[in-house]
């Protein structure tokens, strides 16, 4: 089960704790937009200079 599913559960469960799931599925989406940044952007940077320096 994914961490939406998870949230999504606990919504239907406990509507009151709406904003709590919400604050849980922002950060998840953060940390996973950081890794896509890390390993997409980032990697690819580092390569591009390492070429740039090579030649």
């Amino acid at each position: 089960m994914s961490i939406h599913e998870q949230c999504l559960l606990r919504y239907l469960k406990n509507p009151d704790e709406l904003s709590y799931a919400t604050e849980i599925l922002k950060l998840n989406n953060k940390i996973l937009q950081e890794k896509f940044i890390t390993k997409n952007i980032l990697a690819n940077m580092t390569m591009l200079n390492y070429t740039e320096n090579v030649k």
